[in-house]
């Protein structure tokens, strides 16, 4: 029987920290706000859990947070930010390994889902996914739909793994009793994620083969 593994796109396949940093800088540049973050502080701060938005300046009117928000979701799935996201060295690698041994299944969220793919071809990525279960963060606060949904179609004595690099991917995999790895070069610092006490916890993708001799053999 095959393992099932879902896998989170952004920053575990991919980075993702300069186009963040770029739509935070020219949001803030436009209103002609100079007191920006580096992107080292801009980054370490999201690491720890902090949104985004909860970075502007503490003087910050409810109107230009407002305004902020919206510039975000024009900005963050604009082709000409996507260009920034950067496919992780050991990705392919990791995809290639496993295609042949198990269903491969990319879950996110995103709005545009034209754009998702455009990426998704640019970087190599589209072939390697059983399914791409794609659905928007305005409709869906989170992925346990998407994956709930797939996951009850499926027999009752499959195995589950998730991967990702946000609470919202471990606390999914926790609700529906899937293993759950967590990587902790993502959005997320090892700290943070570790007191959610996932299954595992990678500083690699790497790492992740080694887990999986570990779990079954039949992968």
């Amino acid at each position: 029987m095959k393992w099932t593994i879902f896998f989170d796109l952004d920053d575990t396949l991919i980075s993702t920290s300069e186009r963040h940093y770029r739509i935070y800088k020219d949001i803030l540049r436009d209103y002609g706000i100079q007191n920006i973050l580096s992107k080292e502080d801009f980054w370490n701060y999201k690491r720890m859990g902090r949104k985004t938005v909860e970075l502007l300046a503490k003087n910050s009117s409810e109107e230009f947070i407002q305004k902020f928000m919206d510039e975000w979701l024009k900005r963050i799935e604009n082709k000409n930010y996507l260009k920034y996201d950067n496919l992780l060295s050991e990705s392919l690698i990791i995809l290639s390994g496993l295609k042949n041994k198990a269903d491969l299944m990319l879950v996110t969220l995103r709005n545009n889902r034209e754009n998702l793919f455009w990426e998704l071809n640019n970087l190599g990525l589209v072939n390697y996914f059983k399914e791409i279960l794609v659905d928007s963060p305005v409709k869906l606060k989170n992925k346990m739909t998407l994956v709930k949904d797939y996951t009850e179609k499926q027999l009752k004595e499959n195995k589950f793994i998730i991967v990702g690099d946000t609470e919202a991917d471990i606390l999914t995999g926790k609700e529906l009793g899937m293993l759950t790895v967590a990587v902790a070069y993502g959005i997320r610092s090892k700290e943070f994620l570790e007191k959610l006490k996932p299954d595992f916890c990678l500083n690699s993708l790497s790492e992740f083969l080694k887990i999986l001799k570990k779990v079954g053999d039949d992968l």
